[in-house]
């Protein structure tokens, strides 16, 4: 072997060790992942949050959801009954809403449905929006993450505070939709992601994730959403969403691809990664 090609190899040696000893790409990733965490709910012991920066109850329909133990991701998850009411959980804390300057997040989860016994034209398994008297407005300060029956279609939307009714070309610009073709006990993990909400220019982008794939973006688009973050919940089952939800992750920065890919497979639990009470006391 030649001085030169011995000295890559000791270079390429060197560099092996140094992300070996340093835990790697992973690593970071998972330290970034526990810094931006807010919320999360895996649904092994209980409904409530397992950890949250807000307050970690859940509100749910008792008598037609059911938190089913076995299963899931990897154990314990919920599942609704097709008439079941929402799941809420409040927003202040728990979300990084910010009024009158630039934010961004993502909400991560998985489903599992069985998408032909869907009986809704538009089953919404996630939605934060405002309330006005005792509904929620679909198409006014809006994120939303739906199927349309008629085409077998998940989608993932952000409409603004609204001023306009909602055209075909409002759905194209702020809404996608992508095919699916899910087998009824298959969990897909979902992750949406978003930026620049709020920030007064038209730079606002959101993105689409399904099983660690991107699958489409939006944007960049003005995007200013109106919320009272005292009473703002965040809801699943938002409306006829007959399937199971598990791991619902919030996080208070827009994930990047690699940590996406990372929560649909990751090399540390996420129970003993997000848990962070203990920090807090």
């Amino acid at each position: 072997m030649s001085f030169r090609l011995s000295l890559m190899f000791r270079g390429v040696l060197a560099l092996i060790f140094l992300a070996i000893s340093c835990g790697g790409p992973e690593k970071a990733i998972e330290e970034s992942l526990r810094a931006h965490i807010l919320f999360f709910a895996n649904f092994e012991k209980g409904v409530d949050a397992l950890d949250s920066l807000g307050k970690d109850l859940a509100t749910f329909d008792t008598a037609n959801t059911n938190h089913i133990t076995q299963g899931g991701n990897p154990d314990g998850y919920l599942s609704f009954k097709p008439n079941a009411g929402a799941l809420e959980y409040a927003g202040k804390d728990n979300l990084a809403y910010s009024a009158n300057s630039a934010w961004s997040g993502s909400v991560a989860f998985w489903l599992k449905a069985d998408i032909a016994s869907f009986e809704a034209t538009y089953p919404e398994p996630f939605h934060i929006g405002k309330k006005d008297g005792s509904g929620y407005p679909w198409d006014d300060a809006v994120v939303f993450v739906d199927f349309k029956k008629a085409d077998n279609t998940l989608r993932f939307g952000c409409y603004p505070d609204k001023d306009r009714e909602i055209t075909d070309q409002v759905v194209e610009e702020r809404v996608i939709a992508v095919p699916v073709n899910w087998q009824p006990n298959d969990w897909h993990h979902i992750a949406i992601a978003w930026s620049n909400f709020n920030s007064g220019k038209a730079d606002a982008e959101w993105a689409l994730y399904v099983d660690g794939e991107s699958v489409g973006r939006k944007g960049p688009l003005p995007q200013q959403v109106t919320w009272d973050i005292e009473t703002l919940v965040m809801r699943f089952n938002h409306f006829k969403y007959p399937g199971g939800v598990d791991e619902i992750a919030v996080f208070d920065k827009a994930l990047t691809p690699d940590e996406v890919k990372y929560l649909t497979d990751p090399k540390r639990p996420l129970n003993k990664l997000f848990y962070k009470k203990s920090e807090r006391r």
